[in-house]
């Protein structure tokens, strides 16, 4: 991964600076979270269903938030991410919520070097895969991961809706490539996405646009036998200034009544 080295020290900058902003933010609600709130959203609860007692390893798992509350409903976790202080501030919630699991700092590429246990479940979500340079190398890390017969489990960005050009307040375009031959988009943002009041130091960062077909035939590659995909008109943030937060803690264009697939999540499983 030498060559994306750059790309990826930068990532981090920018990530170990959010961690603090995040965790203080309204949109991650992290006091709710120590009162008992799960930070889980209605889809993956429903899709990935009964987990108690199941081993499930986070991927990319920020400052552990999700992956504690699937410790709270039974599971057995592995959080893992780059961010020194986010693993830290993870460590620090599962000590202090009194929730067994276990964190580690690592990028996703060196995984084996730390992990050697294989799990029932290997899941990740919500805003995970765009910081990826290499999905193929990243299905070997899943497969690697899991047990025979085990479950991978994303629910993510969908790849048409990431194409919209957030800047066009009063109209509906598209911003950016769908094809991008494996080469990053820079941003160059001053304030984070949870809060326009706080200035960011670290103010470039690089996303992946990964097509939905490198996702599917990562995963094919490595034979992992796919259950189901799922798309849904409707994100896990607000990507666009026309859309407004529903109940179910997703957001929804209001002005533009387009149906189009905002997220997509999907289903597979290890042969035995």
């Amino acid at each position: 991964m030498k060559f994306k080295d750059k790309y990826l020290q930068s990532n981090l900058k920018r990530w170990n600076e959010l961690v603090e902003i995040n965790a203080k933010s309204k949109s991650y609600d992290l006091e709710g979270f120590k009162e008992g709130k799960t930070s889980l959203f209605p889809i993956e609860l429903e899709e990935l269903g009964d987990i108690e007692c199941k081993t499930l390893l986070h991927l990319q798992c920020h400052f552990g938030m999700d992956t504690l509350s699937w410790a709270r409903k039974g599971a057995q976790v592995v959080g893992i991410d780059f961010s020194t202080k986010a693993i830290n501030l993870a460590r620090q919630l599962s000590k202090e919520l009194n929730i067994p699991a276990k964190f580690i700092e690592s990028n996703i590429y060196d995984i084996p070097k730390f992990i050697h246990e294989k799990f029932d479940i290997v899941f990740t979500s919500y805003g995970a895969i765009c910081w990826l340079p290499d999905l193929y190398r990243w299905a070997e890390i899943i497969d690697y991961c899991l047990k025979p017969g085990g479950i991978f489990y994303i629910i993510d960005n969908h790849p048409f809706g990431n194409l919209i050009d957030e800047h066009y307040i009063e109209t509906f375009q598209v911003g950016y490539n769908y094809f991008n031959k494996g080469e990053p988009y820079r941003f160059d943002d001053d304030f984070t996405y949870v809060d326009s009041n706080i200035k960011l130091q670290n103010k470039t960062s690089y996303d992946w646009f990964h097509s939905m077909g490198d996702i599917l035939n990562s995963l094919l590659r490595v034979k992992l036998e796919i259950e189901f995909l799922h798309e849904f008109p409707f994100s896990f943030f607000q990507i666009h200034p026309d859309m407004k937060q529903r109940e179910d803690k997703y957001w929804e264009f209001q002005t533009f009544k387009f149906s189009i697939p905002m997220i997509f999540s999907l289903k597979a499983h290890k042969g035995l």
